[in-house]
């Protein structure tokens, strides 16, 4: 029984594809090369569009199309209860207790572009349709108007969710598939544990369902099936990875961590984000009521955080990450990653389980 037998599951059928993993959308890690492995593994690889520019973003899209022919998709952010910068108009300051990182990252100065609208998250699924994407996957929130809008043009619908009453309303706006992602997932996430939040939602939906937060092996799959789940969406595992596009300083990170090194914060966004805890983190404890709601929050870190992202500095840049990456032992090619982790819970599971044809 190896990774490449086709799995007997509802998630696999809708995706058309033979293996139940789906990578997750990370904003800047989940390029062409990551999103493309994933699907020529037999997964289902997500481009992570939710603040590129628009030009950068069909780019994308065309160069996964060039390394692949299996189905693909992107995410996108439609975050609800944001109000951004108007256009042209200056981020907020930053506030006087984060000079000291100024010292080594000088704040950019200039008027950034917007990046977590919901107008131009609205502009970037136009995109997608016009260069006829096959899945689209919602974060954040799944606008009624954006599911029907993506519908209408022949995309499945991937929506993530953080409680059994946020699943009753996406999938009664017509969503196709939908992620449970726990507590323990890196990036944005919500307050209840993987575990218990599976059974919910498989529960209170007939849609296929997918499990995410601290999946980074077999185990963790075929634990997401025996707890009802379709299928599992996996980001930390998949960021330790040569084709992850994040810094060579996250990726030792997460292959060194022995604990549990994370922390969820709302310093990075405004929205609560799981992240690898530093220096910069530590720096906003006392200051909570300083935090700005998103996308204010982003707008007003961003002139340091982003040039202390490019130079890979795990002690002022957001790096999201999973719990999970206490699990990952070595940085390893992602098509391996995703037929190792299908092989060893086909392993556990059997050929009795009927999950496997």
């Amino acid at each position: 029984m190896t990774a490449a037998t086709h799995w007997n599951l509802p998630v696999c059928e809708r995706l058309g594809i033979a293996l139940p993993i789906v990578g997750a959308p990370m904003g800047g890690c989940a390029g062409p090369e990551l999103v493309a492995a994933v699907s020529e593994a037999g997964g289902l690889g997500l481009l992570g569009h939710a603040n590129m520019p628009l030009d950068e973003m069909r780019e994308q899209i065309r160069a996964v199309k060039a390394r692949t022919s299996r189905p693909f998709g992107v995410g996108l952010l439609f975050p609800s209860g944001t109000k951004a910068t108007p256009k042209g108009g200056e981020p907020p300051a930053l506030p006087s207790f984060l000079a000291p990182f100024t010292r080594d990252f000088p704040a950019e100065g200039g008027p950034k572009a917007r990046r977590y609208d919901n107008e131009l998250a609205a502009e970037r699924l136009e995109v997608a349709i016009a260069e006829k994407v096959p899945v689209l996957s919602f974060g954040l929130g799944a606008p009624p108007s954006a599911i029907a809008r993506a519908k209408g043009a022949g995309m499945t619908i991937i929506a993530l969710v953080g409680s059994r009453r946020a699943a009753i309303e996406v999938a009664a706006r017509g969503a196709d598939i939908l992620v449970a992602q726990g507590h323990e997932s890196g990036g944005h996430t919500g307050r209840t544990a993987t575990l218990v939040l599976v059974p919910q939602v498989v529960d209170a939906v007939k849609l296929p369902v997918l499990a995410a937060g601290g999946i980074s092996d077999g185990r963790g799959l075929a634990a997401a099936l025996m707890l009802g789940a379709s299928g599992v969406l996996i980001g930390t595992r998949l960021l330790a990875t040569p084709e992850a596009r994040t810094a060579d300083t996250h990726k030792h990170a997460i292959v060194e961590m022995e604990d549990d090194n994370t922390i969820v914060s709302r310093c990075y966004t405004g929205k609560p984000s799981r992240v690898i805890r530093n220096a910069f983190t530590d720096a906003w404890k006392g200051h909570d009521a300083e935090i700005l709601p998103m996308p204010s929050q982003w707008e007003m870190i961003e002139p340091l955080v982003e040039p202390a992202k490019r130079a890979g500095s795990l002690a002022i840049a957001n790096w999201p990450t999973g719990q999970g990456a206490v699990l990952i032992e070595a940085v390893t090619p992602a098509g391996e990653v995703v037929r190792s982790i299908a092989a060893d819970a086909a392993r556990l599971l059997g050929s009795a389980s009927g999950y496997l044809q």
